[in-house]
């Protein structure tokens, strides 16, 4: 069994909006968490600590941390694994996740080698927008089947 100091772990974050990453060793969704109304929410991103504030202090969050940890901690007592990918994701890639995924890696970083990245933060308004686009055909095309049968 691989020794703690020596195991790596890749955490990032993801939209949901742009696809479910594969090749991974443990996959969260967080979409069901809370979104907080906070003033001139869109112009940060989950790095920024208002947003940070807002999120990782309620109840939910601090419950989805520990449920993340203890899975992590089965997860290698279960595989001799030395090199462990985790993806956490939220609808867009852009708040929910990227602040869980900052705050995992500031509690894992003292126990494990931990590399941060966020797959979607950088995605611009116009992948957005042909996402929403392409979502909307898709929606369009289910109403029509399930009202045709």
């Amino acid at each position: 069994m691989a020794q703690v100091e020596d195991i790596n772990i890749k955490l990032f974050s993801f939209g949901h909006s742009f696809g479910v990453p594969i090749d991974v060793d443990l996959l969260f969704s967080i979409r069901h968490l809370p979104v907080t109304n906070v003033e001139n929410y869109q112009q940060y991103d989950g790095r920024h600590q208002r947003i940070q504030n807002e999120l990782l202090h309620l109840a939910e969050y601090e419950g989805f941390l520990e449920t993340i940890i203890e899975q992590l901690k089965n997860f290698i007592n279960e595989h001799n694994k030395n090199s462990i990918t985790i993806a956490v994701g939220c609808e867009q890639g852009r708040h929910r996740s990227v602040a869980l995924v900052e705050r995992l890696g500031d509690l894992l970083g003292n126990t494990y080698n931990v590399n941060v990245n966020h797959r979607d933060l950088e995605r611009t308004g116009y992948e957005r927008r042909k996402q929403r686009e392409r979502t909307k055909n898709r929606d369009r095309k289910y109403n029509n089947y399930a009202d045709s049968t």
